[in-house]
């Protein structure tokens, strides 16, 4: 389990009262289909991101920023643990019970499709009702009112670490290159602190945890830990 405390810097929250400066209210601030221009995307991410320390807090700005740049209904930021995915936050328009710092671990094996296409390195987005990947991912949630799906790999230290996973509702416009290109630019902000946020979050837990292709990340590091 996440000890979510670790990362507030003495504030004492839960993960149902998350601590976030400048987070948005409301993650459906719009919803255009064409993609807000990079250079202000990426300067919100950026400042998200540098308001925070701390795996989980930094996650989940990066996430509550994918939310409100992609209209989306919910974003998922995932590491790879070995053969496993690792949700570690999760930020959702529905308000419903599911945690916002899931600490889920679930096989690879268990989306076949998705992960081939996010393994490539390039990221996909999917819809359409007989979308292979949509299919695969409404067959595990059917709950989730699914319109369009965007995977965006995290990439650190030059290999595929996790991946940022975007869904639009199904009254929403669907996802488009231009916004899967858009991600990909922002994705690579987390991806540069990835290592040493990994480092401090292993470190804390006193080297436990985390296989050892996780553990690896945080080898030969050349910028500070946060």
């Amino acid at each position: 389990m996440f000890d979510v405390d670790v990362w507030r810097g003495g504030a004492m929250t839960s993960d149902r009262e998350p601590v976030l400066a400048g987070a948005h209210k409301d993650v459906l601030p719009h919803d255009d289909e064409t993609p807000m221009p990079t250079e202000a995307a990426l300067q919100r991410v950026r400042l998200a991101m540098s308001a925070v320390s701390g795996l989980l807090p930094v996650a989940e700005a990066a996430a509550e920023e994918f939310s409100s740049i992609f209209s989306a209904w919910e974003t998922t930021i995932t590491l790879i643990d070995d053969a496993d995915y690792w949700d570690i936050v999760h930020v959702s328009h529905d308000d419903d019970d599911y945690p916002r710092f899931p600490d889920l671990r679930y096989a690879l094996s268990d989306y076949p499709i998705g992960t081939e296409r996010m393994m490539a390195g390039k990221g996909y987005v999917s819809g359409g009702a007989v979308d292979e990947v949509k299919v695969e991912y409404e067959r595990q949630w059917p709950e989730v009112p699914v319109g369009s799906i965007m995977s965006i790999p995290i990439i650190a230290k030059g290999e595929i670490h996790g991946e940022i996973f975007v869904v639009r509702h199904r009254d929403t416009p669907p996802f488009s290159r231009d916004h899967l290109d858009l991600g990909s630019e922002l994705a690579t902000l987390f991806g540069a602190r990835l290592p040493a946020l990994v480092t401090t979050y292993l470190e804390s837990r006193g080297g436990k945890g985390g296989s050892d292709a996780l553990r690896g990340l945080t080898s030969e590091l050349d910028e500070p830990v946060d």
